[in-house]
């Protein structure tokens, strides 16, 4: 599974809204993406797993009846979405800003100096096509 698809598929979470289960969610992703995945295979990836959660825990309950007109619901309904999104975005940053301290402080046990991190990756040539 690419980025990209995992990118399309937590994406899908975040807007999700009413019943939340697999097999609704894989059709959907099927029909978005063009490829059945699995729930084992949706599962190996973090950033799914974790907006799967959360979207889980959202939906729970959300089956409530609208009297907003189609407008209004339509507005809420996006803004909801934005606010999931920028949830699981701040989740997804703090998990690697975690991760970059980790890094930063084995880096710095085993010798390494802020320089050596800060060195620009080399250049590799590569063959162009004619």
């Amino acid at each position: 599974m690419t980025d990209s698809m995992i990118n399309q598929s937590v994406l899908m979470l975040d807007g999700w809204s009413g019943k939340l289960t697999w097999d609704l969610y894989l059709e959907a992703l099927s029909v978005d993406v063009g490829h059945r995945y699995t729930k084992a295979a949706m599962l190996r990836h973090d950033r799914i797993k974790d907006a799967w959660g959360h979207a889980k825990e959202r939906c729970r309950g959300s089956d409530e009846v609208s009297t907003k007109p189609p407008e209004i619901a339509l507005m809420d309904t996006r803004n909801k979405e934005l606010e999931e999104r920028v949830k699981r975005l701040t989740r997804e940053n703090n998990r690697l800003l975690e991760q970059f301290v980790r890094w930063a402080h084995n880096a710095s046990r085993r010798g390494m100096s802020l320089e050596d991190l800060e060195r620009p990756l080399p250049y590799v040539k590569t063959k162009e096509l004619s």
